[in-house]
């Protein structure tokens, strides 16, 4: 991916695995006996943000514990994990001011900025994929890595595509089967 309407997607990629890979490291290291077990980055619709979130196998097993019918909406909605936001904070600071600038800058061109969302949250998946490889590999199978749009309703099928790209096949499957629910 390269400059697209005179923003260096590549150059955002492999900023977006630097801040994340800090931001992991320095959760990580902050939770001492209760490891990271999900992470995400995350956007806004108005596509002037990127995020990330984490969550603990203590949080998920509460959550489990606590809300057995609903244990799926908080393993898979970084919106509601207690590490939302945070880590590597200056890092993710600025990436979010070059997204703002920008957005700013493309006014009121609506195909401009539908193109530029698209094209960040396709860098967001494949920031999440190298991370996956670089940082979380053997973690194993059911640490789950999302990358989504926080305030919005992405479509159900895009959601599952993400989820299986950046996921095992039973994490994908769970997902999946979660998602089909929605309908009901």
């Amino acid at each position: 991916m390269t400059a697209v309407a005179g923003f260096d997607f590549a150059a955002l990629r492999e900023d977006i695995v630097v801040a994340a890979a800090a931001a992991f490291a320095e959760i990580s290291a902050s939770q001492g006996d209760d490891p990271v077990r999900a992470f995400a980055l995350y956007s806004d619709a108005g596509a002037m943000t990127v995020c990330p979130a984490m969550a603990t196998a203590d949080y998920l097993r509460r959550i489990d514990n606590e809300y057995p019918d609903e244990r799926l909406y908080y393993r898979y909605s970084p919106s509601e994990w207690p590490l939302e936001g945070v880590g590597a904070d200056e890092q993710f600071g600025r990436l979010c001011d070059r997204l703002r600038e920008h957005v700013f800058a493309l006014g009121d061109e609506d195909a401009r900025f539908a193109d530029f969302k698209t094209r960040l949250m396709d860098t967001m998946v494949e920031s999440a994929e190298s991370l996956r490889k670089q940082c979380f590999a053997g973690l194993g199978e059911d640490f789950v890595v999302l990358a989504t749009i926080s305030d919005d309703d992405e479509p159900a099928a895009e959601l599952n595509r993400r989820v299986a790209r950046l996921n095992s096949p039973a994490v994908a499957a769970e997902f999946a089967a979660w998602s089909r629910s929605w309908r009901d």
